[in-house]
């Protein structure tokens, strides 16, 4: 897989020690924020990066995001979110 592109988003949630994983798009729609570098995001707030990958074989693209929490120059990731149909392709960079 190749990396296509990379974008940071601020994902409205201060759920500070009670994360809790979505992994309906929808949810992803409505709460990201576009950012331009981490220091953009508020303090206390979570972040969320959005890389997509594309089979150079086949075609077939997959979007990876990765909640984290920035905190004092370390990031406390929740675990990543997986997306293999496309399901915001057309939210994330268009």
């Amino acid at each position: 897989m190749e990396k296509l592109r990379k974008q940071l988003y601020a994902l409205p949630c201060t759920m500070v020690g009670h994360y809790s994983e979505h992994k309906e798009p929808e949810f992803y729609r409505k709460n990201l924020c576009k950012v331009e570098k981490k220091a953009d995001i508020p303090a206390g707030m979570y972040a969320c990066g959005a890389i997509q990958y594309r089979c150079p074989e086949c075609g077939k693209r997959i979007t990876l995001l990765d909640p984290f929490l920035p905190v004092r120059g370390e990031e406390k990731h929740e675990g990543n979110i997986l997306f293999e149909k496309g399901e915001l392709d057309e939210f994330l960079w268009w």
